[in-house]
């Protein structure tokens, strides 16, 4: 885990993190990767009653992205941004 970082991007597409990911390998940098969901907890408590309500499932009625952080050491900041984005 990395004690300070800074993040590199932040994307709901799990391909352009792959990318970045396959990008910063090749390089030797290190990462960190933090995923959380786009729905909180009243979002999806309300999803499931309404998915009971109605009798179907819960997926059908959660409308569920994942949202994908991911940071590198601040020194290799720059260096990641370039060989990423090309900046």
């Amino acid at each position: 885990m990395l004690l300070l970082r800074k993040r590199l991007m932040m994307d709901t597409n799990a391909q352009e993190l792959a990318r970045v990911k396959q990008i910063l390998d090749k390089n030797g940098i290190r990462y960190e990767v933090k995923t959380t969901v786009s729905d909180n907890v009243l979002s999806r408590s309300f999803n499931a009653k309404a998915a009971e309500t109605v009798r179907t499932t819960y997926s059908a009625m959660a409308t569920q992205t994942y949202l994908y952080q991911l940071f590198v050491k601040p020194g290799d900041h720059a260096r990641a941004k370039k060989l990423v984005y090309g900046k």
